[in-house]
């Protein structure tokens, strides 16, 4: 049998300015209320569902909110968070995290073609709505 070399790594700068302006911005007040953000948002949202055509969170007592309803919802439990950030962290885990259990590659298509559109929108009447 075989034995597989190792691969070499390649060598890598002393200095990355992508790496550096990141862990500069985590380690900075905004960065650090980010990073808290995310930690007490995406717990809230564990066992939320998402009804997509109809543009809704639903909430696990039922409540079937909007993107705004919702983020006013997580805003009284955590008035600490500015609401705008609760908005970016809400529309994060739509866009990337949230996942029906057991839905087909189809249907998981068809929920992100429908949840793009239902962002753009939600993004479009609130760029609108702040001129």
């Amino acid at each position: 049998m075989k034995v597989p070399k190792k691969a070499k790594l390649p060598d890598l700068p002393e200095s990355n300015p992508f790496v550096d302006g990141l862990l500069e911005w985590m380690d900075s007040p905004e960065g650090q209320l980010s990073i808290e953000a995310t930690d007490l948002v995406l717990p809230l949202l564990e066992n939320v569902q998402v009804d997509a055509k109809a543009r809704k969170l639903i909430w696990a007592d039922g409540e079937r909110l909007t993107i705004d309803a919702s983020v006013k919802r997580i805003h009284a439990k955590h008035p600490e968070l500015p609401a705008e950030m609760i908005e970016d962290k809400l529309i994060s885990w739509l866009e990337m995290d949230y996942e029906p259990a057991g839905a087909s590659q189809q249907q998981l298509d068809e929920l992100d073609r429908l949840t793009e559109t239902w962002i753009d929108d939600h993004n479009r009447a609130h760029h609108r709505a702040s001129r």
